[in-house]
């Protein structure tokens, strides 16, 4: 139900017609982690033992408030992240009017799923700070809104590795020997990484598609960037690697 108030309010207040959506009519950009789906339904059902607390849930929240605070005073914005755990709503979003307010919405629905650890959590928020600070390319030029992949690349470096760095995260790291590798054993890199793989999990199963792996980069590649979401899973799995170890943006969605 609380899920349905929401969603009707936004509807009527700023116009919006879709996730990823720009509504000219207020001026509102609104742009989501992913299309809508309905796996609240699944919510306290199937996943009634999440790796996310509501603690822990606020606690990512906060550090991102503190990382983010001074970025935003001086795009002369007032941010606010709303903290809707009791939402069953599998996403998030990001939403700037150009006139000095930006809101993200990030939902206890997300951070209760299986798949999601705290690290991917963050992620998912990251992406959605960087859709509105990520730069370009953007997916809305007027109100400097970053695309899809852009807000993927960008969130999983210098954002994720300063929210991990400053909350304290107590669960086991799933670290591959590639991922010991490539981050030479860095207990933050793992930590970014190993969020990135978890959420590729959950964009396995929102696009049925076979989960990807750091070790199988998306090949193709675009005639012109892509500023909506990457064709595959597996290409923004790459945005995630190539953010956090600081490699250049996948040729899967992104044209030099």
């Amino acid at each position: 139900m609380l899920r349905f108030l929401f969603l009707a309010t936004m509807l009527a207040v700023f116009g919006v017609t879709g996730c990823g959506s720009e509504t000219k009519a207020t001026g509102v950009s609104t742009h989501s982690w992913v299309a809508d789906n309905d796996l609240w339904k699944e919510d306290n059902v199937n996943f009634a033992e999440s790796n996310v607390s509501e603690e822990m849930f606020n606690s990512i929240i906060t550090a991102a408030e503190t990382l983010y605070a001074p970025i935003a005073k001086d795009w002369n914005e007032t941010l606010t992240i709303q903290r809707n755990w009791d939402d069953s709503t599998v996403n998030a979003n990001a939403n700037r009017d150009g006139n000095g307010w930006t809101e993200i919405n990030m939902y206890g629905g997300l951070a209760r799923r299986q798949e999601v650890i705290p690290a991917g959590f963050a992620l998912v928020l990251c992406h959605e700070l960087s859709h509105l600070y990520g730069g370009k390319p953007y997916i809305d030029v007027g109100l400097k809104m970053a695309a899809e992949g852009q807000s993927d690349f960008a969130g999983a470096g210098w954002c994720l590795k300063g929210i991990v760095e400053n909350f304290n995260d107590p669960s086991d790291i799933e670290a591959t020997p590639y991922m010991k590798k490539v981050c030479y054993n860095d207990n933050t890199c793992l930590r970014q990484l190993a969020g990135g793989n978890s959420l590729g999990k959950l964009l396995a199963l929102l696009n049925k598609e076979s989960i990807p792996n750091f070790e199988t980069p998306d090949k193709s590649v675009v005639r012109k960037t892509n500023t909506s979401y990457p064709k595959t899973v597996q290409c923004r799995l790459d945005s995630y690697h190539n953010g956090t170890l600081v490699k250049d943006r996948p040729l899967c969605w992104y044209k030099p």
